[in-house]
């Protein structure tokens, strides 16, 4: 199978994850999505746990670049991205939410360990450029970067700005603060 199409199946499965849920989806419906006959899937996935997993890690992949790559271009104008990040985190909810019902489910959980590892290393990543771009330590935005991912992760689930509130108020006085420090 070549890679075009390898992409395409990860995202049309996902989309349908996505639109009928974890475990309301069946292979003969994920088939059906794919135009296959009802174990059509099963020419691309050994089995519904195996695309639950790579759509799931496909589902990380899209809001790390969705909402944390173009938070970075917004870095300078603190107001401006926490108004982006909100109206991406508006729109990816759906995506958030079927990675949170994957990894909360006991039928998943190990499988997911790794996928969320790598996803923890993309935010030691995050700070480093986030630091190198205000021209200060590491150590100096760390709090405020993991302060971010997770309240928006936050918002993404509950959909209450007022859970998330205090934290962003805090991330963006302080990177005004760093910013006007340059």
């Amino acid at each position: 199978m070549s890679e075009d199409r390898r992409t395409e199946v990860i995202n049309i499965c996902l989309d349908h994850f996505i639109e009928q849920g974890l475990f309301e989806t069946s292979t003969r419906s994920l088939s059906k999505a794919l135009k296959l006959q009802s174990a059509g899937l099963y020419n691309y996935f050994s089995s519904k746990d195996e695309a639950v997993i790579v759509c799931a890690e496909q589902a990380a992949i899209r809001l790390e670049d969705t909402l944390i790559s173009p938070a970075m271009k917004d870095l300078a104008d603190p107001e401006r991205m926490m108004r982006r990040l909100r109206s991406r985190a508006d729109e990816m909810a759906p995506t958030m939410k079927f990675l949170v019902s994957v990894c909360s489910s006991e039928r998943y959980k190990e499988d997911m360990k790794p996928v969320l590892d790598r996803l923890a290393e993309r935010y030691e990543h995050y700070t480093e450029k986030t630091a190198q771009k205000l021209g200060c330590s590491k150590e100096d935005v760390e709090p405020y970067v993991y302060m971010t991912i997770t309240s928006v992760a936050n918002y993404m689930i509950f959909a209450e700005d007022r859970y998330i509130y205090p934290q962003i108020k805090l991330v963006k006085e302080a990177l005004k603060a760093l910013t006007e420090g340059r």
